[in-house]
């Protein structure tokens, strides 16, 4: 994989700096990050966006000491965070969502001031690197799911409320009016950035706590998706929910003993759970991507007895098995994880036992029939761009 820095020493040495040193800040979005593959500031619990230019969002989150409202933007051209225009409102655990006219909606989270809730919104608009108010949400939520639905509207469920408490209610956003409807409430608490996904039926899968749930945006009702606690019998948070080509739909680890060292498949057609292979190594607030194969990549994470980790390992949908795939150059948890238009995928921020980060890497995905080998160590190169090996 490669990392974007001027050498191998100087990223290291930038890593450790912006994890447990004073970092820049760009709160006013001003401050342009140091060196190549570097944030501004050290981020985490924040949803990271693809841009229709290629281009990715990263907005608000935290920094290990204070909510952020400054927002930053990687060009995968020159491999450079550059600021962008500041949220209105600092804001960590909210929801995004690219809408279909390239423009990002940001719903809910927390202002950090107290354990609180947010209901304001706001649109980012790519071509200008500004944000508008948009109208405010119903009510206020820290932590809820979205999902932009196969109409254009977005789908907002779940989270918490000021005191923590669940918010067991929906809502929708019409990009052509600005205006959000109540919807109808969900059977379960929802909430948790990438729990839900929408399948080819045009329904949506909602995957967290015990009982998982499946929105019908043409009917506007809920129903239950499988059994309680699905094929592993257990609640899972910070997990990951994945489509997969074949339009079942993979879960991977949690915060649970069970959930951590669990995967299993949703099978649409039969409304059911099913469990698979467990990966190599039991993980949470891990990162997950489909990759041009077919296959799952699960980067990253953290767990209870191994801490932070930088192991990725892959799941063949097909043979329903894992297979080790290259490390990342670091560990890191909560990470954003999206792909490039070259094939590489932008591994950014996160957190480990040196604190909040500001690094960034372009991971590399071995070729199928090259799968890394469990004395392969990972590997950090300049940088001058290279082809993906």
């Amino acid at each position: 994989m490669r990392r974007f820095s001027t050498s191998c020493v100087t990223a290291l040495w930038l890593g450790v700096m912006f994890s447990c040193g004073p970092a820049p800040r760009a709160d006013a979005g001003q401050v342009e990050a140091p060196a190549p593959g570097l944030l501004s500031t050290p981020r985490r619990l924040l949803p990271y966006v693809s841009l229709e230019d290629g281009r990715v969002l990263a907005a608000g989150g935290h920094d290990g000491h204070r909510t952020l409202g400054s927002s930053e933007v990687f060009d995968p051209d020159t491999g450079r965070w550059r600021p962008t225009g500041a949220l209105r409102t600092a804001r960590r655990n909210h929801a995004a969502v690219r809408l279909a006219d390239g423009r990002v909606l940001v719903v809910g989270g927390s202002n950090g001031v107290t354990v609180g809730a947010l209901a304001s919104a706001e649109l980012y608009a790519p071509d200008t690197g500004t944000w508008t108010a948009a109208a405010s949400l119903g009510e206020a939520r820290n932590d809820p799911a979205a999902v932009l639905l196969p109409d254009g509207r977005v789908l907002v469920a779940g989270g918490t409320d000021v005191d923590l408490r669940p918010v067991r209610s929906a809502e929708l956003y019409d990009p052509a009016t600005g205006a959000w409807q109540p919807a109808e409430a969900p059977g379960f608490v929802r909430g948790g950035a990438g729990t839900a996904v929408v399948l080819r039926s045009g329904r949506v899968l909602f995957v967290s706590g015990l009982q998982a749930e499946l929105y019908d945006p043409v009917t506007g009702h809920w129903e239950k998706a499988g059994a309680v606690g699905g094929a592993a019998g257990t609640h899972r948070l910070g997990h990951t929910v994945t489509l997969l080509p074949d339009g079942r739909v993979l879960v991977v680890g949690g915060t649970t003993e069970r959930a951590a060292r669990t995967a299993e498949v949703y099978v649409p057609e039969r409304n059911a759970w099913e469990l698979v292979e467990s990966p190599t190594l039991p993980r949470e607030h891990h990162a997950a991507l489909v990759t041009a194969e077919g296959a799952v990549l699960v980067m990253g994470g953290e767990h209870s007895t191994r801490g932070t980790l930088a192991a990725a390992e892959r799941f063949d949908p097909v043979r329903g098995t894992w297979t080790q795939a290259p490390t990342l150059h670091e560990p890191r948890g909560e990470a954003g994880a999206l792909w490039l238009r070259r094939g590489t995928v932008l591994v950014v921020g996160g957190v480990n036992e040196l604190g909040t980060l500001a690094t960034s890497e372009e991971y590399v995905p071995a070729p199928v029939e090259a799968q890394a080998s469990p004395e392969e160590e990972p590997r950090a190169l300049d940088s001058h761009p290279t082809a993906a090996r």
